[in-house]
């Protein structure tokens, strides 16, 4: 429910703070006090349109606030999560900034959203009757949803869709498939023909640079074989070799350790170094026993790396892409095998099967709603008579779709949806809800069908404005009682002139205007028992409040709180 409203520099409002109770709340007031103000700023907060104009004047910031308990609701808190808003111990607080630049910011929960989201939660939220911009039940998908929760097919229904989503992504992913395997089949000799031709050249990971590195080697053999044979032969020479004359030194000083001990350290010094020659000596011959084994012939080396490079021209890869091109013909040409055009159309015709079992599915849907639509047009109807539309009555027909059923060989078959027509009088025809140019009377009919859909509606609170016009009498008063019976469902919040209605109120808030130092300004304040007597009897006789009319006003606040 909306706990708290708070409005701060709005057209005619200073500040102003309401505390709303769950059920039924009444506002009343002089024509012209600023009860729209109250409505425009709820719609702000839901995310309608804002404009500088409601700015206050001389005021650069304005704003509005509303704290929305969802402690007792764990469908809407479940919903608003899915939305991507955490509420926080049970509430979401929406609030909407304008500024004097043309300039607005809404937020929930204190984190700035987009528009878009705002009017998303605010969908959920509330249901606003009486301004067209934010009335669910004037969308067709609306009016299906809200008939189907009625009927209690909501849960076939989105079976049914998420069934036609399924069968929508696998028809586009065999699709896919069959126009993949069409140009495999259109190219089939050429793709047979560069396989073979990559598989022929047997090209192995890593081979195009352990070519290159062999080329290099073989381009400068000669000269390694020179290097390291004069290397070999400057340490291993007997005479001038540098082996030979550490060898020579190392036992001079072994010698002269016999008979000074000092000189121990410098003979093991110089066998380690007579050691380490001999190991870079042997390490020499092998490295030119090495060079001299018969070398892989650099024609036949300079030839491979040329059919590498045909190949990564003809294709435009690199190496590496050469061996994924390789692996991807492998994997058409596995494809072109005649049992991949079997699978295909075994996948054709379950998804066939599975079209047949959805629109069998539609059909028993459509069914059932005929059966249920008898029942929802009857009471429904019963609902309207109360409200003074005698002969009027509210049917339940299919709505357009462009994308019909008999376009069940290209796309899926569409769920089909539904529309609520209204018919004011007999011999007339049927209109779209959207079409009632009556604000009252619109506002009549969202009642009739409220009330009947209070126990399933989703939504958290139910604003009604406009919804006294043009009646009076017995279905005032039949009015009134429907919205307190929905007060005891949801949370209702009601604009009216109509005594009969404001005396049903859980509480009543009056809305007027005053002036203070040359500023007109508009303020509600919530009515004690003894006010509201006041007020209503203002309601019935205007200015000319009486003994009379006074006592009137407490027999109907009676009358309503014993019904």
């Amino acid at each position: 429910m909306l706990s708290w409203l708070s409005i701060q520099g709005l057209a005619l409002v200073d500040r102003i703070e309401l505390s709303f109770d769950p059920s039924l709340n009444v506002l009343t007031g002089e024509t012209g006090a600023g009860k729209s103000l109250i409505l425009g700023s709820i719609g702000l907060l839901l995310g309608e349109r804002a404009d500088p104009d409601w700015l206050r004047a001389g005021e650069e910031r304005g704003f509005v606030e509303g704290v929305f308990d969802l402690k007792t609701r764990p469908d809407l808190l479940e919903e608003v999560r899915a939305a991507g808003i955490e509420p926080e111990e049970g509430q979401v607080i929406l609030r909407r900034e304008l500024s004097g630049d043309g300039k607005s910011r809404a937020l929930v929960n204190g984190r700035t959203v987009l528009l878009s989201e705002l009017r998303r939660i605010g969908d959920l939220l509330v249901d606003l009757h009486g301004q067209h911009e934010h009335q669910l039940l004037l969308r067709p998908e609306s009016q299906t949803e809200f008939f189907d929760a009625w009927a209690g097919l909501s849960d076939e229904r989105l079976t049914l869709v998420r069934e036609r989503e399924a069968i929508a992504e696998e028809r586009g992913a065999l699709r896919e498939a069959r126009a993949a395997w069409e140009r495999d089949r259109a190219d089939e000799e050429t793709v047979r023909e560069d396989l073979a031709e990559l598989a022929g050249a047997e090209l192995a990971a890593g081979e195009e640079e352990s070519l290159k590195e062999e080329r290099e080697r073989l381009r400068h053999r000669e000269r390694l074989l020179e290097s390291l044979g004069a290397a070999r032969q400057s340490l291993a020479a007997e005479e001038g070799g540098a082996e030979g004359s550490v060898r020579r030194a190392a036992r001079t000083l072994r010698t002269l350790a016999g008979v000074t001990p000092e000189a121990t350290a410098l003979a093991e010094q110089a066998e380690r170094l007579f050691d380490s020659l001999r190991e870079l000596t042997g390490a020499l011959e092998d490295a030119q026993s090495k060079a001299l084994e018969e070398p892989f012939p650099l024609e036949r080396l300079e030839a491979r790396l040329d059919t590498i490079h045909r190949l990564k021209r003809k294709h435009r890869l690199d190496y590496d892409g050469l061996l994924l091109l390789r692996e991807g013909l492998e994997a058409k040409v596995k494809a072109l095998d005649p049992e991949t055009a079997r699978s295909l159309e075994a996948r054709g015709k379950a998804l066939d099967a599975r079209v047949l079992k959805l629109g069998e599915g539609i059909d028993r849907l459509v069914e059932a709603r005929l059966t249920k639509g008898a029942t929802f047009e009857r009471e429904v109807g019963g609902r309207l008579k109360k409200l003074g539309f005698q002969k009027a009555s509210l049917s339940v027909q299919p709505a357009a779709s462009a994308d019909g059923r008999d376009r069940a060989a290209v796309d899926p078959p569409a769920i089909p949806g539904l529309e609520l027509q209204f018919r004011p009088n007999v011999g007339e025809p049927s209109r779209a809800l959207k079409r009632i140019a009556s604000g009252g009377e619109l506002s009549r009919v969202m009642l009739a069908v409220k009330s009947l859909m209070a126990e399933r509606d989703q939504v958290s609170v139910l604003v009604f404005d406009e919804v006294d016009q043009g009646i009076g009498g017995a279905v005032g008063e039949e009015v009134g009682t429907m919205l307190r019976a929905i007060g005891q469902l949801r949370q209702v919040l009601c604009i009216t002139h109509l005594p009969l209605i404001a005396a049903h109120g859980a509480r009543h808030f009056e809305v007027l205007k005053s002036t203070s130092r040359g500023r007109t300004t508009t303020g509600v304040r919530l009515l004690s028992e003894k006010e509201r007597e006041e007020e209503i009897s203002r309601l019935l006789a205007g200015a000319r409040v009486t003994d009379t009319t006074r006592r009137q006003a407490r027999e109907l606040l009676r009358a309503a709180h014993a019904a």
